[in-house]
This record gives C-alpha cells, sequence and structure tokens, in this order.
C-alpha cells in the first residue's frame, strides 16, 4: 500500500527574489523621503539663523538711529577718516548733516553717523556711527572715538548695506528740509556663512527721526 506524499508549503526562488526586490524599492523610498526631511529642516534653520540674525541688527540700528539727529552720511574707498579705528567721530564731524540720497556708489565703506537726543544709550554726548565694510562683508557700531564692533554674529554673510539718507538738514537752518521728517533707509543682503552661494535674503527698512525736526 503506498502513502500519500506530504506535500511541503513555502516561497519559491522567483517569489523571494520579486519579495526582495519590493522591499529594497520601499527602503529606498522611504530613505530618500527621510534624507529630504533632513535637508529640508537643515535649510529652514539656516534660513532662520539668516532671518534671526538680520532681524537684531536692524532693531539695533532702527532703535538708536529713531532717537538721533544730525544725521550724517558717508562713504570711502579707504578706511582713512571716521571709518579709521581710533578716529573720534565726534571730532571729525560735529554737528555736521549730509544726505546721501543715492547710497554709498560701490566704495568699501559707507555708514551712517547721528547724534543721540539725549545720553541714555552711550551714556555721554559721543556720536553713534553705523557702517558697512564691503571688504570684510560685516556691519559695525563706533561710538565716539572708541573702536568699532561688530554687530552681527559670525553665522551670515552681509554682501551689501546700503543707506540712503534724506532730509537730514534741520528746518530751523535755512528751512532746507522739504520732507517732514529726515529719513534713513536700509537695505541689507545676506546669505549663510556655510553656504555663501545659496539665495540671498533681502531685507530692507526706512527709520524715521522720532524727534520733531524743528
Amino acid at each position: 500500500m503506498i502513502g500519500k506524499q506530504k506535500s511541503q508549503s513555502g516561497f519559491t526562488l522567483i517569489e523571494m527574489i520579486v519579495s526582495l526586490g519590493v522591499f529594497s524599492i520601499v527602503v529606498m523610498i522611504a530613505v530618500g523621503a527621510l534624507l529630504m526631511l533632513v535637508a529640508t529642516n537643515e535649510q529652514l534653520q539656516g534660513e532662520q539663523s539668516v532671518m534671526t540674525n538680520l532681524s537684531f541688527a536692524l532693531d539695533s540700528m532702527t532703535r538708536e538711529i529713531r532717537t538721533g539727529t544730525h544725521y550724517y552720511c558717508i562713504a570711502s574707498g579707504t578706511q582713512n577718516g571716521i571709518f579709521g579705528v581710533s578716529a573720534d567721530i565726534d571730532a571729525l564731524i560735529g554737528d555736521s548733516y549730509r544726505d546721501c540720497a543715492t547710497g554709498a556708489g560701490g566704495q568699501r565703506f559707507q555708514g551712517v553717523s547721528f547724534k543721540e537726543a539725549g545720553n541714555s544709550i552711550t551714556g555721554s554726548d559721543d556720536r553713534i556711527l553705523y557702517f558697512f565694510d564691503r571688504t570684510n562683508q560685516k556691519i559695525y557700531r563706533k561710538v565716539g572715538a572708541n573702536a568699532p564692533e561688530e554687530i552681527v554674529s559670525s553665522g551670515i554673510v552681509i554682501r551689501n548695506l546700503e543707506f540712503f539718507v534724506t532730509g537730514s538738514k534741520l528746518q530751523r537752518i535755512g528751512g532746507g528740509n522739504t520732507q517732514d521728517q529726515p529719513a534713513v533707509t536700509m537695505f541689507i543682503e545676506a546669505v549663510e556663512e556655510d553656504a555663501a552661494t545659496s539665495k540671498p535674503y533681502y531685507v530692507q527698512t526706512t527709520v524715521t527721526q522720532r524727534t520733531l525736526d524743528l
């Protein structure tokens, strides 16, 4: 009497190959999506770092410029004059004022100096100067005869900063100001320091003198 042959269940070689192929495709798609999420997160963090730095720099400048008087805009191709490390901007500028409605004209240095309305910021009557060094791609703050200090962290590169000053002449001096109030417009272009070839970020703001121009 011949017994029944038991059949063995399982996967064939072809089924295993197909299963492994499908599994590999699923894993590749999942890993690709994960890497894309990581890259996007890094990009967003970089953008946030740039915007945070720019916001801080603009807030610092606008807060002080807004309460200032006697705006004096100047540009130079060299560090001589008020852009010097030990230069006394009060002695060099005094109570003078100057517009620059067309910006820096591509020169290496450009800045705007002003006298604060009081001494709550500097603790003295020293002039404040904000300026951009196009070669070093940095923004500096200088008070009186003190050395300039950077106001932007090392996380970003400032490609360009333009100051546009209008209406700086006081009304009481010959009525030369044809605007309601003196104004300073700042235009900044920046990129991430670790990705200098990435897309640039642009920020622009206009500050109007808070004290009455009388």
